[in-house]
């Protein structure tokens, strides 16, 4: 169906109303995909949309009897005419799908379907690509220049739907962040004024215990006394990522923080039989950090590695110092255990650990939070039963 000007200005005008019926993301892009299958007189219309996780183009929504199918099939980057258009940003029209380079039978082998012709178009937020819209088989003719033109305007409008959604997104977000932020600062004051009278239970214990002869007795006091330093430190995890801060700065010599965290894990290593291997460069300039908190991500990142080679017959950690132009870096490396590339993806959410009950899951977002606070980057490389490396970048700042 061919449309003049003045009548595609109106099915914009009633794609532009449909917009403000719903605010659930799914049921408005499926209202406009409704609409739009009409109007072109095609079989199919589908919205792929970047998976975070993935990278991949998921079918987000879809028309037509096979969208049931399509919505479990996601299609890589640069695969198939959908991929192309993903990855380059450009309009690719296909007429023909036995003549196409480009085109991909991987959804039409799923669905049972078979594709004529296609058209694609980019959907993009501030110039960026976050997906795209796709039309299939055209049932009077071929597509055209005018559907072209035609698809680029309600791309527009879909556009402007997700960016709406993002930003509704962000702001619950944000809305509830300061309220989780609140709760925990709160919550997190509390049980820290029930530890101070723990602790200070604790020291008095400490003192009197040795009167006692009773093996048992100090096994369980040995026991109490881990648990009131774990809750302690989680405590001061949650505060700490629950607010946001700047570091207090200082000079300060990156080496030789590194230096008293190995001292005060040495003790850890040598009953783990664990190699430690420094390649600490000797002329790396003092920067600006707050030294307490610096300190943290390097036992944290070590302890990391130490408890990778739990189970290791020669576990090794490597630290490595060294500089470039603008920022030290500082790397920690063991040949541990690994992480899978699953769980590489949930490092930094709060509460996820590999360690099972031994890990509290604050330990990376806390390291990389602080490593941010200090204007540098934190990043994990691993492979399952070779280890991991962690590294960390930090901005060498005129003194």
């Amino acid at each position: 169906m061919k449309f003049n000007r003045l009548q595609k200005l109106e099915k914009i005008i009633h794609l532009n109303a449909l917009m403000n019926q719903t605010y659930n993301l799914s049921d408005l892009l499926n209202l406009i995909l409704v609409e739009t299958e009409r109007m072109f007189g095609v079989e199919g219309t589908s919205i792929l949309l970047e998976d975070n996780h993935s990278g991949n183009l998921k079918f987000y929504v879809s028309t037509g009897e096979k969208k049931n199918i399509l919505q479990t099939i996601s299609m890589k980057r640069g695969e198939g005419v959908c991929g192309y258009v993903f990855e380059s940003g450009k309009i690719l029209m296909e007429n023909d799908t036995q003549t196409s380079r480009l085109f991909s039978d991987k959804a039409d082998k799923k669905s049972n379907f078979i594709t004529q012709n296609l058209l694609c178009i980019p959907l993009q937020i501030k110039e960026k690509c976050i997906g795209v819209i796709e039309l299939v088989n055209k049932k009077k003719g071929e597509f055209t220049q005018d559907d072209i033109e035609f698809l680029q305007a309600i791309a527009n409008q879909i556009s402007l739907s997700l960016e709406r959604q993002i930003l509704i997104d962000e702001k619950i977000k944000s809305e509830k962040m300061a309220t989780i932020g609140e709760t925990v600062a709160g919550l997190s004051h509390y049980i820290k004024n029930i530890l101070n009278g723990f602790t200070g239970g604790a020291f008095i214990i400490d003192k009197n215990i040795r009167e006692i002869e009773s093996e048992k007795i100090k096994i369980g006091w040995d026991m109490i006394k881990n648990n009131i330093d774990k809750i302690s430190q989680l405590v001061l995890d949650m505060l700490q990522y629950s607010k946001e801060r700047k570091p207090e700065l200082k000079p300060e010599n990156v080496n030789r923080i590194i230096e008293e965290v190995i001292v005060l894990e040495n003790e850890r290593m040598k009953k783990r039989s664990i190699e430690i291997r420094k390649n600490l460069s000797a002329d790396l300039p003092k920067i600006l950090l707050e030294t307490k908190s610096i300190f943290r991500c390097f036992l944290n990142l070590i302890s990391n590695s130490i408890d990778a080679l739990e189970n290791s017959e020669k576990g090794v950690i490597t630290i490595t110092s060294k500089k470039d132009k603008s920022h030290l870096i500082i790397e920690i490396k063991d040949n541990g255990c690994g992480i899978s590339v699953e769980n590489q993806k949930k490092l930094f959410t709060k509460f996820f650990s590999t360690k099972g009950a031994k890990g509290t899951g604050f330990g990376l977002p806390i390291t990389k939070k602080i490593i941010e606070e200090h204007h540098g980057s934190f990043s994990v490389s691993s492979q399952i039963n070779k280890g991991t490396k962690f590294s960390i970048k930090l901005p060498i700042a005129k003194l």
